[in-house]
């Protein structure tokens, strides 16, 4: 039987818990589902050349990502070729206070964890659990069934890498928080400075720049982009986020209102107010919150040898929301200006 095992580390607090939103344990589906995430990012490339129509290359995809991970369709997929466990769980330290008022750049990027609300008032929402980042691993193990091809177990274990480079676990995932670093892989330690790190990612978005069309989903194409945030390395995890918190905070509020939409929806409610002149009946459709579109931008945490830290942030731009008035029927030249003012984020950053 072919085993993958791979150990990670925690970086920054993780905000994950149970149905009581308790920072508990590390469950297997949580895993499986970003790991999924990130198998769907790294592979819409492999499809669309070999099926140039996309609505078929996603509808391959979507066959392909079952036969991996299982899904309920038993036609499509079953149980998956891989059996995941979390054979060492991480220490359950509990954190109900990170990140404090203090750190502000850190509150910034923890909108909808921190306390809020009242208890007068009935709506009190209470500082979410996280399991702290000290000295914390979890060990995952990925045992594949008899006679899965090797191609198969190699297209895993790159996305065991990938995530360990870019992803994390929890609320807030997309902002840095619940940070995760790849220590080993079948025993292979992994200890990068940042040369090494930055050289990883260089060499994995060259692979895509001939996929030269804006993806239907989060995933990576030629327009990808990856930037460090920090000016220097930092010697904890935690100042390393509230740097990038604060520079992230100062560059998004230079944008005017309405092009605040290229980095998601729903927007808060001072941003909604000033930009419904302009985007008129879409935010009229949005005024429940119901549509959602999660920000192109990943930030991510990662240790560098030596003991410091540094933050980044991956540009990962797709096709916005099929009822946005423009661009539409998003062509790429219309999504390139309607991202034009995050990637100038991205530049100043």
């Amino acid at each position: 039987m072919n085993i993958l095992e791979a150990t990670y580390r925690i970086v920054t607090p993780m905000f994950i818990g149970d149905a009581e939103q308790n920072a508990t344990d590390l469950r297997p589906p949580s895993i499986k589902g970003a790991l999924r995430f990130w198998w769907r990012a790294l592979n819409w490339g492999k499809f669309l050349s070999k099926y140039p129509d996309s609505v078929e290359a996603l509808q391959e995809l979507h066959k392909e990502e079952s036969r991996l991970f299982g899904s309920a369709d038993n036609d499509s997929g079953g149980q998956g070729v891989f059996l995941l466990q979390v054979s060492q769980q991480p220490k359950i330290n509990s954190d109900a206070n990170w990140p404090e008022k203090a750190n502000s750049g850190s509150v910034y990027m923890a909108y909808g964890l921190m306390e809020s609300g009242s208890l007068k008032e009935g709506n009190l929402q209470k500082h979410r659990t996280a399991i702290k980042e000290t000295n914390n691993t979890f060990t995952i193990s990925l045992a594949f069934k008899p006679k899965t091809s090797s191609t198969y177990i190699e297209n895993i274990k790159e996305t065991l890498e990938v995530w360990g480079l870019f992803g994390g676990l929890g609320s807030r995932v997309r902002n840095g928080f619940g940070s995760v670093s790849l220590v080993s892989l079948n025993g292979v330690k992994y200890n990068l400075n940042l040369n090494e790190y930055c050289k990883k990612i260089d060499e994995l978005l060259t692979t895509y720049k001939n996929i030269n069309t804006y993806p239907p989903y989060t995933a990576i194409s030629q327009y990808s982009q990856f930037k460090i945030i920090n000016d220097s390395e930092t010697s904890t995890a935690i100042e390393s986020h509230n740097i990038a918190g604060n520079k992230y905070k100062e560059e998004r509020l230079k944008i005017d209102w309405e092009d605040r939409v290229s980095l998601g929806l729903p927007l808060n409610v001072d941003d909604r107010k000033n930009a419904a002149t302009t985007l008129g009946n879409f935010l009229k459709l949005d005024k429940n919150k119901n549509i959602r579109r999660s920000s192109p931008l990943i930030f991510h945490v990662h240790p560098i040898e030596g003991g410091k830290f540094i933050t980044g942030v991956l540009y990962l731009p797709a096709q916005f929301h099929f009822n946005y008035p423009e661009p539409y029927p998003h062509s790429d030249v219309a999504l390139t200006n309607f991202y034009q003012p995050t990637t100038q984020l991205l530049d100043r950053i």
